[in-house]
């Protein structure tokens, strides 16, 4: 491949809360799973030679650590990651570290707070980014062939502090006045909840709760912001975390010239598909009944088992399933290829993975690296873990 990205989902380290709970066990727990995220990381890295390592959010197991709790596990992951040896010396490699922020880095809409958001950017960088790929030579660089994107998804649906919801919806407005002139480059986002989707597709359902109209809990983005994102943005592909249990699945969007959606009983009609693109976040809300009705009527997802079609208007999504021991330590590795062939557009399900040529040029493909259930790994490594403590090993104590 020309550009390879390892993917690794919802690792959720934990800490002082577990040591609290299981004072004896706790300590040899958390050994355990950071030498076997550490091995996940490390052999992946070293086997694929990725040009970029992303995690998909939820680095820790709670956004409310306290200080002292929390720059503990910054130094714990940055080994378990393989950034730095057991002396906490800098690994050097030609790959880039990039991030997503999850509900357990920063928090939903509803509880985050400065605090979070300040540390969280200080340690993993900006929660939205976006950086072009020059396929000529496979680096970053300001203009290039090939765009990527990672979004802060827990600021896009209800938020109590409406600044990092501002920020959010001004990056995404950016993204698709970016897009509306430059359609011919393809995007792949990175961002930490799945776009909404029917149940049964996946193994979770449609869920969010809120608390003082403020998003509490999250499953998938709204209705709304995923409309607004498949038709605004035109993604070819997209990412998340979130899911542990990992999916596969597409898009497929009817586009329309015109959509006229009537304004409650006003006599007044909207064309959402002239005028959502240029919506802020605060008339998507004001409209998100009739944002709705426009993406029943022009959006349809299917399952991973059904995406052996043309890929025309269809947008493929993938929940990474997550590294933690109990879903396999799985590993997802992203493959962009330049393919000039005249194969014309087409999307093949590969078990738990895909294949994807697109009109753009390019040849995508996804799979699965599973290193085996948590307790086999843990008898096969628990006479070097006992004996190989190292300094990471020792932050825990």
């Amino acid at each position: 491949s020309d550009i390879r990205f390892n993917l690794y989902g919802d690792p959720q380290i934990e800490g002082d809360a577990k040591l609290k709970r299981e004072p004896t066990t706790g300590k040899y727990d958390l050994l355990v799973n950071d030498y076997y995220l550490q091995h996940i990381y490390a052999s992946t890295i070293a086997a694929f030679r990725p040009q970029y390592v992303v995690t998909m959010g939820d680095m820790f197991s709670s956004q409310r650590t306290n200080k002292e709790e929390y720059y503990k596990r910054i130094d714990r992951f940055k080994w378990i990651s393989h950034q730095v040896d057991a002396n906490m010396a800098p690994i050097s490699g030609s790959h880039a570290y990039l991030y997503l922020a999850g509900n357990h880095d920063i928090g939903y809409g509803g509880e985050t707070r400065a605090y979070q958001v300040n540390r969280y950017t200080n340690n993993f960088g900006p929660l939205n980014h976006d950086w072009m790929v020059d396929f000529h030579n496979a680096s970053q660089s300001s203009n290039g062939l090939h765009q990527f994107a990672i979004i802060n998804a827990m600021h896009l649906d209800k938020t109590r502090d409406e600044q990092f919801r501002n920020a959010t919806w001004q990056f995404l407005q950016q993204l698709a006045t970016q897009r509306s002139q430059h359609p011919e480059i393809p995007l792949a986002l990175f961002l930490h909840i799945p776009l909404n989707k029917p149940a049964g597709i996946c193994t979770t359902h449609p869920k969010t709760n809120y608390t003082d109209g403020f998003v509490k809990y999250q499953d998938y983005l709204s209705p709304a912001t995923s409309a607004y994102i498949l038709h605004c943005l035109a993604p070819t592909l997209v990412f998340n975390g979130h899911d542990h249990d990992g999916c596969l699945s597409a898009h497929k969007i009817r586009r329309t010239a015109s959509h006229p959606v009537a304004l409650g009983d006003s006599g007044n009609t909207l064309q959402i598909s002239d005028d959502l693109c240029r919506m802020n976040f605060t008339e998507i809300d004001t409209y998100q009944a009739e944002v709705e009705a426009f993406g029943e009527a022009t959006l349809s997802a299917v399952a991973g088992s059904d995406l052996t079609s043309t890929a025309d208007n269809l947008v493929a999504e993938v929940t990474v399933r997550s590294a933690m021991g109990a879903y396999g330590g799985v590993t997802g590795i992203f493959d962009i290829s330049r393919d000039d062939s005249s194969a014309g557009s087409h999307m093949r399900a590969l078990g738990r993975g895909f294949t994807l040529r697109t009109e753009h040029g390019y040849r995508y493909q996804y799979r699965e690296v599973r290193l085996g259930d948590h307790l086999i790994i843990r008898i096969l490594l628990v006479a070097n873990i006992l004996g190989a403590i190292a300094v990471p090993a020792a932050l825990l104590f």
